[in-house]
């Protein structure tokens, strides 16, 4: 990935260092966020030359983790708490537009989810990165749901995956 600053960039239009008066400048700024990957499904892939069959990045990621704690009542006394559970599971809220494919159609991604079974695989992101396959989070999906908005187009669908950290005790 290369980064220009600004100021390199105005260096580079003029003839040694100078810009001359109307000189216009495009500049680019190049997606540096983290690309999340549902399952093998990369979103984040942006077409500049057809935007309406880009993947946007999600809207919306919630993590949640909830652990274990069990309250014992005491006789005259504050009631004590204990944790059980220190290390609880990871549930993971996932919400994203498509938009129409490359064939004017459904999203490819769409279908994809569409037709994934619920695991385990993996899911990446900036909190849970890895692109190397040795990172990232084991999951299960527990839910998916797919949402036509009312007035839009066939092929907009608003989606919802839901999932949880796939754990085999070990």
């Amino acid at each position: 990935m290369i980064f220009i600053s600004i100021s390199e960039i105005v260096r580079s239009i003029g003839i040694n260092g100078s810009v001359s008066e109307g000189a216009i400048a495009v500049v680019s700024m190049a997606d540096t966020a983290f690309h999340v990957e549902i399952h093998g499904i990369e979103l984040g892939v942006r077409d500049l030359n057809d935007p309406d069959t880009s993947q946007p990045n999600p809207l919306e990621i919630r993590y949640t983790q909830e652990f274990e704690v069990v309250i014992h009542k005491t006789v005259g006394q504050k009631p004590v708490t204990q944790c059980v559970v220190p290390d609880g599971l990871w549930n993971i809220i996932v919400k994203f537009n498509t938009l129409k494919g490359s064939n004017g159609g459904l999203s490819e991604v769409l279908t994809e989810i569409r037709d994934l079974p619920a695991g385990p695989k993996k899911f990446f992101s900036a909190l849970f990165p890895g692109k190397d396959k040795s990172g990232g989070l084991c999951t299960y999906i527990l839910k998916k749901e797919i949402t036509q908005v009312k007035g839009s187009s066939d092929w907009y669908h608003s989606c919802e995956i839901t999932l949880i950290e796939a754990n085999g005790g070990d």
